[in-house]
């Protein structure tokens, strides 16, 4: 199992070129889409901040997001998402979907302060 993970975030890594990579957590724990309601799987992936999106895609099951940066409207944190609760600070993005409905996710990331400040800064 711990190889087929290695293997996942190998390949996720590799779809960017390192130079466009800003902040990565290879082992983001994602608490869903808003949008999508409070039955999706939660699981644990590689989240990727690049100058144009930030990136998620989940190892087991291969599931992606993609939130174009010029979407986002309100980068926070938060300690409870689609009636899941977590007693550490969740990275909270709410964004303008596909639809163009108001929508948000959220993931535990270790260092969710740096997340915070690094896509404020690109965000500005």
């Amino acid at each position: 199992m711990v190889k087929l993970f290695k293997k996942r975030r190998k390949e996720i890594l590799e779809k960017f070129n390192e130079a466009e990579i800003v902040q990565v957590t290879e082992n983001a724990n994602f608490f869903g889409v808003e949008s999508k309601g409070g039955k999706q799987v939660r699981g644990n992936g590689v989240l990727t901040l690049t100058k144009g999106e930030l990136y998620f895609e989940m190892w087991v099951p291969k599931k992606i997001l993609s939130v174009p940066l010029n979407s986002i409207k309100k980068v926070t944190t938060t300690r409870h998402h689609l009636k899941k609760v977590k007693f550490v600070d969740l990275l909270k993005i709410e964004f303008v979907n596909e639809e163009g409905n108001d929508d948000s996710v959220a993931w535990w990331v270790k260092e969710v302060q740096e997340w915070i400040t690094k896509l404020e800064g690109l965000l500005k």
